[in-house]
């Protein structure tokens, strides 16, 4: 056996592992253990950090999930996480045909109103260019997701 093919062995072995970790550390979160536990228990693999905020990715797509499942629009959007890796988030799209669904223009203010009850909202994702113009308009965000695009499920800021 040459080198190269025992090293793609052993990266598939270790990528096949690494998922089922992680698969692992999601339903055991999602059963109740803590986040604080499970990233002292994986430490050896993951920083404490990385497994804390992979694990608030997972409750906000988790709750924005069931949100929106109550409001009867699971089977017009899309929710993800993008990983334990960096950037870590929960992700959403429309995943909907414009030509085939009646109402398409007014999906991002009923997703926007599903997820207010759960005290969620939507902005860019953290790949995003946003230039000098820190601030985000909502506007933007729903033509992001009407274009087909994945937008941040966030929780939503306290109004002041």
């Amino acid at each position: 056996m040459d080198i190269r093919s025992e090293l793609q062995i052993e990266l598939g072995n270790y990528t096949s592992s690494r998922n089922a970790l992680i698969e692992i550390i999601t339903r055991q979160f999602r059963g109740g253990t803590s986040a604080r536990a499970l990233a002292h228990s994986v430490a050896p693999a993951f920083s404490r950090d990385q497994v804390v905020q992979y694990l608030g990715a997972v409750a906000l797509h988790d709750s924005a999930h069931s949100a929106l499942k109550a409001a009867d629009l699971g089977a017009a959007v899309d929710t993800c996480v993008s990983g334990i890796d960096s950037p870590r988030e929960a992700r959403l799209n429309i995943a909907v045909d414009p030509a085939e669904t009646p109402g398409y223009t007014g999906l991002p203010d009923r997703i926007r109103a599903a997820l207010r009850d759960s005290h969620l909202t939507l902005t860019l994702t953290h790949n995003f260019p946003k230039g000098e113009d820190t601030e985000i308009a909502d506007d933007f965000v729903d033509e992001m997701l009407l274009d087909g695009g994945l937008v941040r499920i966030v929780k939503a800021a306290p109004a002041t």
